[in-house]
């Protein structure tokens, strides 16, 4: 599991408990990502010998989490240059902690065989977007993303709340409430995402990049995808997109007809003083006689008896001239 971390470390017990005493996932490592104060709080909160509350999360629920692994050393902190950063409060702080978040899910997705499951309940919230964008370009097709919501909300950031224990206490709040741990609610909320990594193979990467240059490969590989092929099946009055058909009436076919053959043949470079005959400006409520002469050409195309034609011009045609009104529907 990968947390965002801030100076609440409560996130990652609840978190821990909704995934592995809930849910029961096999959670195997937790890796935090957290600031120089974050990290501070989670060891004295978490990871104190004595009254570290992850330790009595396994205490409290063997089954579920004795097998897991945390520690001191799996608490990642940003740095800016030799110094740890206490808070992101610069651009220059919030870059080094997008490297790290970066770097970290390089490392816990180069395993095929792991499944991530991402928390970015805690952290500031450039942390959290961070982790989140950073999982769209990097997750696996089993790899999750999660938020975490308590109820009552009261119970949110108490110092006395990690998880429901087993044997239900009392926690009496700064108003003087008392709320049972019993009536304690912890929501895991899976956040839907879109995963990229296999749309464009980042796998193919020789090694690990930054955020701007993996969103560079990203964005050149979507420039570069292929648009679904466009069929035209005149005997059918029928177009065809990939794997889809679609039947129009023959007044629309060739009407569509048009259109994709002048886009096929449109020229790269137009001059500006050829703009108003290429892109035909209307200078009345009707196209251009260009436009008409095409149309009935393909119409006579579907129908060499000119059936069709006659019919065309009663029903669409006004004083032998295409209204734009028609053409626009």
């Amino acid at each position: 599991m990968v947390a965002v971390l801030g100076r609440t470390p409560q996130v990652l017990t609840e978190t821990l408990y909704a995934l592995c005493v809930e849910r029961k996932h096999p959670v195997e490592t937790v890796w935090a990502i957290s600031t120089r104060e974050g990290y501070r709080e989670a060891c004295k909160q978490l990871l104190d010998p004595q009254t570290g509350m992850f330790y009595q999360l396994q205490h409290d629920y063997p089954e579920a989490c004795a097998r897991l692994q945390f520690s001191e050393a799996n608490i990642k902190v940003a740095h800016d240059g030799l110094l740890p950063i206490a808070d992101i409060r610069t651009r220059r702080d919030s870059e080094s902690f997008l490297a790290l978040i970066l770097e970290v899910l390089w490392e816990q997705t180069a395993d095929p065989a792991t499944v991530l499951h991402c928390s970015i309940a805690g952290g500031r919230k450039t942390m959290s977007t961070y982790l989140a964008l950073a999982l769209q370009l990097l997750a696996r097709p089993d790899d999750r993303l999660y938020h975490v919501l308590v109820d009552p909300q009261e119970l949110e950031h108490q110092r006395q709340f990690y998880y429901p224990p087993p044997r239900p206490q009392q926690i009496t709040l700064r108003d003087g409430q008392i709320i049972d741990t019993s009536q304690a609610q912890i929501d895991l909320i899976d956040i839907p995402f879109i995963r990229l990594r296999e749309r464009v193979q980042i796998d193919r990467l020789s090694s690990p990049q930054g955020y701007r240059e993996l969103l560079a490969w990203v964005q050149r590989d979507i420039d570069r995808s292929t648009l679904p092929v466009l069929t035209l099946d005149p005997g059918n009055h029928t177009i065809i997109i990939g794997d889809q058909k679609i039947r129009l009436q023959p007044q629309r076919f060739c009407l569509y007809w048009y259109f994709a053959e002048r886009s096929r043949t449109r020229l790269s470079r137009i001059a500006i003083e050829d703009y108003p005959a290429y892109f035909e400006y209307p200078q009345s409520p009707y196209f251009s006689s260009t436009m008409l002469d095409g149309l009935l050409g393909r119409f006579d195309l579907l129908d060499p008896h000119r059936k069709m034609r006659g019919k065309f011009i009663a029903k669409v045609l006004e004083d032998g001239q295409l209204p734009m009104s028609w053409v626009l529907q």
